[in-house]
């Protein structure tokens, strides 16, 4: 029979010749001879069965007893070749069923990701018309673009306005930062960097407070002969031995040596010129006392003839009565019409009662 199709072998067994029992004899069953994988039986000649129709080759086969088919049914499909039916056993039957259900499901699944996919280009189509519906007209996106293109033309002015200011603070406040601190600069927070800054003012003002509380007790007198010598210890005791006779003759003070703290000129030394003289007291209150007497340097004493005695202002407070001064002349000469060379402009007070006095000079014409 052609391979694939169902075949049936019959052996029709020889029937022995009546006699006795005693003369049957049995022949033994050929080891090659397959039999049914149901029921066991030796499947010859005679025996109607099939054989699997995928696993020839392993020699499987089942008598139609156990496949409960007839006779007639049996003779039908062994007969006639051209039936397409197919027999399996159990172990190509379980592997053909799995490999369709497998094929069934894939189809299935390709089949569900196709719809999805179909489904979600129909959702993108709808947002789309929604989208289209809602479209601007040709007019109204010219006026938009327009209005965008002003808004964006201010905002570059106003950077370029800000960003200067912005960086010129920057360095301001990188000039107040300590040296030791330049390190660690990207790491503080803006906040700490506050603090910090307002802590340096706070130090900086403290510290220009400290420095007018030491000068409180401090006098400068200028014109006063200095010694000629390279000796500083003979020069500097010249300069005590004539501030104790000045305070004696212009002032009537019995000045002691402990009376002065200390006694320097301001400068370096030079040969031919007088450097001015810085005198500390003791006592803020002998300071005060010569301050409040000045006009006794108008004594006709040739000794001490041109010399003059002023505060020891901290740089921050001669610079205001410098600004002072000059305002005081701007002004002089607008109202009065007259040039300020022909006056003198002194300060005269402190702090709040600071004012400027202007004195004619002597030598000027009248």
């Amino acid at each position: 029979m052609p391979p694939g199709k169902t075949q049936v072998t019959r052996r029709q067994p020889n029937k022995p010749a009546a006699s006795s029992p005693a003369q049957f004899t049995c022949k033994p069953v050929p080891l090659n001879v397959p039999s049914c994988c149901t029921c066991g039986i030796v499947v010859t000649d005679d025996v109607k069965a099939l054989q699997c129709d995928r696993c020839q080759n392993r020699d499987i086969w089942k008598c139609a007893q156990c496949l409960n088919l007839t006779n007639d049914l049996y003779d039908s499909l062994t007969s006639d070749g051209s039936v397409p039916l197919r027999w399996f056993c159990d172990s190509c039957d379980k592997q053909i069923m799995e490999r369709n259900y497998s094929l069934t499901t894939y189809s299935n699944d390709k089949l569900d990701h196709l719809i999805t996919a179909i489904e979600k280009l129909m959702n993108r189509y709808e947002d789309v018309e929604k989208q289209l519906a809602t479209k601007c007209s040709i007019n109204e996106a010219s006026k938009l673009e327009q209005r965008i293109s002003e808004l964006e033309h201010k905002l570059l002015k106003y950077d370029n306005e800000v960003t200067p200011k912005i960086t010129e603070l920057e360095d301001q406040i990188k000039i107040n930062v300590q040296s030791n601190t330049a390190e660690k600069e990207n790491a503080i927070s803006d906040e700490d960097l506050i603090k910090f800054v307002v802590q340096e003012e706070m130090n900086k003002k403290s510290a220009e407070e400290r420095d007018q509380e030491n000068r409180k007790r401090n006098v400068v007198i200028y014109r006063v002969p200095e010694k000629k010598t390279d000796d500083v210890s003979e020069r500097k005791s010249n300069d005590i031995e004539f501030v104790k006779d000045l305070l004696d003759g212009m002032f009537n003070m019995q000045m002691e040596d402990s009376d002065i703290e200390k006694i320097y000129r301001l400068g370096r030394w030079e040969d031919g010129k007088a450097r001015p003289l810085l005198v500390t007291f003791r006592k803020h209150e002998d300071k005060e006392f010569v301050m409040t007497n000045l006009s006794n340097l108008k004594k006709p004493l040739d000794k001490f003839k041109g010399v003059a005695i002023a505060h020891d202002l901290h740089p921050k407070e001669r610079e205001e009565n410098r600004k002072l001064v000059e305002e005081a002349k701007r002004e002089h000469e607008v109202n009065n019409g007259e040039s300020a060379e022909n006056y003198r402009f002194l300060v005269v007070g402190r702090g709040q009662k600071k004012k400027v006095i202007v004195v004619k000079k002597k030598n000027s014409a009248a």
